[in-house]
């Protein structure tokens, strides 16, 4: 600001201040002293004038030319409200638009009562829109249903981030519902689209199957987490039994040729009387159990063939046998059905007891 516009400036504040002290009362006007010198304009100003002109200056200030009013002797740090539709514009070319610290409370904040646009919008097309630094760097809240704490956005639709934490911590998040919400991707598995990917990416593909990339490249190595047709992770268990045919419980006695019995794995079982020792052995949800299925006592020659719960097509067998009186043991996975069942049929032209022992189950 140069001598001139700072003059005129003094000016304004001393017609300003002229005007305001009119307007009071006789009794509340301070006894002036001695008149301070002030340069004087050629023509008077208005009040709007004035304050147009002192805004003018806050507002350069704010934008960063504070040294533009250092002359006028030192003065506290600014505070304000602003309103306006934007309220700030804060513009820099070099440095950060914006540079804001609190010793207590708050150094930002911004409300806005639309539905459509941000109470902050920072925009930086070389590098962050916001970077925030502290013991944590941004904290996004959201105050009603349906609203997002934080939201970024990649102006780009092939590259770029709308979003980088960093940290021995990178985002620490807490949901009271949902921790983390993943959305849906436009295409289908990431192994058969043909685009660069980088090792540690997560995708959702477009029918829900999560997968992770444990290999950089075009698509990369990729390995699918969990999805609709998965079985989910394996859990391995301290081995019980579910079922002994030579028990009194639930269903006794040798299955013969062409036999068909529907069995719940869900209850771990006494091994002398097939009594229920555990309800929910194998939980709900499980989708498979890894099992070693015994025959015993055998007659003939035969087989099993243990299906999930309700399905009695044979397309392969669990466990054969050759001959009577022999023991045999297969270690197998087993499908079951929504409520943890498999369906056990009998081929051959035998008969047989047997039982199911279970290792672990996935979910």
């Amino acid at each position: 600001m140069s001598e001139t516009e700072l003059a005129a400036l003094r000016a304004d504040i001393a017609q300003l201040r002229s005007e305001l002290d009119a307007l009071r009362p006789a009794s509340a006007k301070p006894v002036a002293t001695s008149a301070p010198s002030m340069p004087q304009e050629a023509s008077p100003i208005s009040r709007r004038h004035a304050l147009r002109t002192a805004g003018v200056v806050a507002a350069g200030a704010l934008a960063g030319g504070i040294a533009t009013v250092a002359s006028a002797g030192p003065a506290a740090a600014a505070s304000g409200n602003f309103t306006g539709d934007p309220a700030v514009i804060a513009d820099a070319t070099t440095g950060a638009g914006v540079v804001a610290t609190s010793v207590s409370g708050s150094a930002i904040v911004a409300l806005t009562s639309s539905q459509v646009d941000a109470a902050i919008t920072a925009t930086n097309p070389n590098w962050f829109g916001v970077a925030g630094t502290g013991t944590m760097g941004v904290v996004g809240t959201a105050t009603s249903a349906g609203t997002t704490g934080v939201r970024g956005v990649a102006d780009s639709t092939s590259s770029g981030s709308g979003g980088s934490f960093s940290g021995p911590i990178g985002a620490t998040i807490a949901g009271t519902i949902i921790t983390t919400q993943l959305g849906l991707s436009a295409s289908g598995p990431p192994p058969s689209i043909n685009r660069t990917y980088s090792q540690g990416a997560l995708v959702v593909d477009n029918a829900g199957a999560l997968w992770y990339c444990v290999t950089s490249g075009t698509p990369g190595t990729w390995r699918q987490l969990s999805g609709a047709t998965t079985a989910g992770a394996y859990h391995p268990v301290t081995p019980g039994r579910v079922y002994d045919s030579r028990c009194a419980q639930p269903s006794p006695g040798p299955i013969s040729s062409g036999g068909i019995r529907l069995l719940s794995v869900a209850a771990q079982r006494d091994i002398t009387t097939g009594a229920v020792t555990n309800a929910n052995f194998i939980p709900a949800n499980a989708t498979a159990v890894f099992a070693n299925v015994a025959v015993v006592n055998t007659v003939d020659s035969g087989y099993l063939t243990i299906n999930p719960g309700g399905v009695t097509t044979v397309s392969a067998s669990t466990i054969n046998w050759g001959t009577s009186n022999q023991t045999q043991s297969n270690g197998v996975s087993l499908t079951l059905d929504n409520i943890r069942q498999v369906t056990v049929i009998a081929g051959g032209p035998g008969a047989t007891d047997f039982l199911i022992d279970i290792f672990g189950y996935w979910l």
